[in-house]
């Protein structure tokens, strides 16, 4: 009834509760009103009613690249409300697609300062968000409530590198541990990987006391080997004896018999 009222007397405009409105007169912005009835003189003032409860602005899905080349898709949502209509309304043009656009270039600045280990933090991301906004807060006449994330998640190639980033990282930490627990290392690569290899064990390499002792072992068995096939040599004294001893026996065999 209010609103037939006014559509017919124009008289007076009615502003409802969570909405502020901006009073005109002679086309210049002269004050703010709250909720109720409000009068006005026709042609010469008129009213902007104005929504001023808290608002959420859904952002355009954006891809954007890390710091270290990854890309992650993101989809921003904020809750923001407008606490002086007269910077709202009279020195922005159009609050929601400047809202939109400013947040927007907010979000890849801090996005592309990100790297992999911290781009799961969200609610540090957001805080740095809002720490980008705060000029438009001071300068705009609206106050961000609340920024968070419906989406912030890899692009299928930078998921699939994670993956194997860390797929990569449990495998050696598995035979770091395999290794220190005192297993071969061809042995641990081979569990970690699914590998099949040889199990058979290889000969020890001998040491340099073990080879040495080994060759002076060896030159032994040469020397008495050595021994024992050389051929025994003819005493000398003793062939000369026995030939001297003869010829004396027969001369004084010679001597006894011719007596």
């Amino acid at each position: 009834m209010l609103e037939l009222l006014q559509a017919i007397t124009g008289i007076f405009v009615v502003v409802y509760e969570g909405q502020h409105a901006l009073k005109f007169t002679l086309g210049r912005a002269v004050g703010i009103v709250g909720p109720g009835v409000h009068f006005k003189w026709p042609i010469v003032q008129r009213f902007a009613v104005f929504d001023t409860r808290h608002t959420t602005l859904d952002l355009e899905p954006q891809t954007i690249q890390l710091r270290d080349d990854l890309v992650f898709e993101v989809d921003v949502k904020v809750l923001y409300q407008i606490v002086d209509l007269m910077k709202a309304v009279i020195e922005i043009d159009d609050l929601v697609a400047g809202l939109q656009n400013r947040i927007a270039m907010a979000v890849q600045r801090v996005m592309q300062a990100q790297t992999r280990l911290s781009i799961y933090d969200a609610n540090a991301i957001a805080g740095q968000i809002g720490a980008e906004l705060a000029d438009v807060e001071r300068d705009w006449g609206v106050r961000f409530l609340r920024i968070g994330f419906s989406n912030l998640s890899p692009s299928p190639a930078t998921l699939e590198i994670t993956q194997l980033d860390l797929l990569a990282r449990e495998r050696l930490d598995l035979y770091r541990r395999l290794v220190g627990e005192g297993l071969v290392p061809e042995h641990a690569v081979a569990l970690v990987t699914g590998a099949v290899i040889s199990t058979q064990p290889r000969a020890p390499v001998p040491s340099l006391a073990a080879k040495q002792r080994e060759e002076e072992r060896l030159t032994a068995r040469l020397v008495a080997w050595a021994k024992e096939v050389e051929p025994e040599a003819p005493s000398p004294t003793g062939d000369v004896s026995r030939t001297g001893a003869d010829p004396a026996a027969g001369a004084d065999g010679e001597s006894q018999s011719g007596a």
